[in-house]
Order: C-alpha cells, then sequence, then structure tokens
C-alpha cells in the first residue's frame, strides 16, 4: 500500500510586483499524487523548509484547522495552525464546505503518518502567490 509523502518544491518566490528572493515549499500528496495541502509560506532553505515538516509532524496534537469562505463566489479553504502561527493550508477552495472538510479531514489523517521525500524538486514557471484563496483565512 502506498503512503500519502511531503515533497519538497523548489520555486520562484514572485509575489506581483515585489519580487522575493527563491524559496523552497513543502507539498502534501496523497498516494495518487493528488495534492492535500501545502506549506503556507516559502523557506529561505530546504533545510528550513524540512524542519517545519518535521515540527508539523512532531507538534500534532497542537495544530489548530480552520475553515472559511475564501473567495466573494462562497468557496471554502482550510487552514492549519500551529500554536496560532498558519504552517499549512490548501492548495485550492471548494465550492461547498463538506469538500472542503472531507479534504481537510484527508490532511489531517496523512500527516503523522507520510513518507518524507528527501531533496526539493525544482519548479520552473511556479509562483507562490500570497494571495492565493486560502491566504485570505489569515484575515
Amino acid at each position: 500500500m502506498s503512503l500519502s509523502r511531503f515533497v519538497f518544491l523548489a520555486m520562484p518566490g514572485d509575489r506581483g510586483d515585489e519580487p522575493t528572493p527563491d524559496g523552497v515549499a513543502w507539498m502534501l500528496i496523497s498516494p495518487n499524487n493528488r495534492p492535500l495541502g501545502r506549506s503556507w509560506r516559502l523557506f529561505d532553505t530546504y533545510a528550513a523548509c524540512s524542519d517545519a515538516v518535521s515540527e508539523l509532524r512532531v507538534a500534532y496534537d497542537r495544530i489548530r484547522p480552520h475553515s472559511a469562505v475564501a473567495d466573494t463566489h462562497g468557496h471554502w479553504a482550510w487552514r492549519i495552525d500551529l500554536d496560532g502561527v498558519p504552517v499549512a493550508g490548501s492548495t485550492r477552495s471548494y465550492l461547498r464546505i463538506r469538500e472542503c472538510g472531507y479534504n481537510l479531514e484527508c490532511f489531517l489523517t496523512a500527516t503523522p503518518v507520510a513518507r518524507v521525500v528527501e531533496g526539493a524538486r525544482s519548479v520552473r514557471g511556479g509562483r507562490w502567490r500570497a494571495d492565493d484563496e486560502a491566504r485570505k483565512l489569515a484575515r
């Protein structure tokens, strides 16, 4: 049986008009290669990003999930806080709250047992947008 896995993505940190240096993000992927969730922010180094995954897994009992309407169209997104600080978010928004809740539960179930893939994959032309629907939950 295949397990979910944490992968690391080295990507440009383009945030609209404000260019930022390249960074590394993590993403939790299901056994069927569906994204389950991703880091809330970019990290300066692979080591810092890997440490964040380790901390998320070790401090699993202290995480707090949140779901909220993420945009003006009524779509839903989720976010995970650790000790009051956002650490993970949904990779997309959902039309229905039950879809959002189901996908949040998939992320929560996979987090403690997912394997961690060593090394970072280079992502070309990818963007880690601060204004994604899930990011609006921070307000």
